[in-house]
């Protein structure tokens, strides 16, 4: 019976293969905070935004959108009215003008949003508007015919309003 013991100089050539197998070197981890450059953030001009492919988004079949104020229907007076986009709403979230009315959706929130004819993030076939608008921008839109609209935003499908415009 052979007996053979353990060979110090085989165990390392073993090591010494295994290790120049490996890749790469580890890259130099960064200087101090100081050393990198500070990220950048381009929001682009939304208005010449090009149309954007359906997109199937996901949304909980409880999700409603968020609960703003409703404002009264505009006075025959009033031709104007602004509603603001949040982050996450549009502000009113129920709203009733006169027809002619002038609505102006201004965009603050520090992103991106959508004014568009639809639901849950999707456009009618046939959107009365679909409008991207920009952070800082804003939107006019001139209601003429009576009727019941629901507003969503593409980007953020629980935003929603419904806007009513009274003959």
């Amino acid at each position: 019976m052979f007996r053979t013991a353990p060979r110090p100089a085989g165990a390392l050539a073993v090591m010494l293969l295994l290790a120049a197998c490996g890749g790469e070197p580890a890259a130099t981890p960064p200087g101090p905070a100081g050393d990198a450059p500070s990220p950048t953030v381009d929001h682009a001009d939304m208005t010449d935004m090009p149309d954007m492919p359906d997109m199937d988004y996901r949304v909980p079949a409880d999700a409603s959108p968020t609960d703003s104020p409703s404002v009264d229907p505009t006075e025959a007076g009033d031709t104007a009215v602004e509603v603001m986009l949040t982050t996450s709403s549009f502000s009113p979230g129920v709203l009733t003008v006169a027809a002619g009315t002038e609505v102006t959706f201004v965009n603050d929130s520090g992103l991106p949003h959508t004014v568009t004819h639809g639901t849950n993030g999707r456009a009618v076939e046939d959107p009365a508007f679909d409008r991207p608008v920009g952070d800082g921008g804003s939107v006019t839109i001139t209601f003429d015919e009576p009727g019941t609209f629901e507003i969503t935003c593409k980007l953020h499908p629980t935003m929603q309003m419904t806007l009513t415009v009274e003959g």
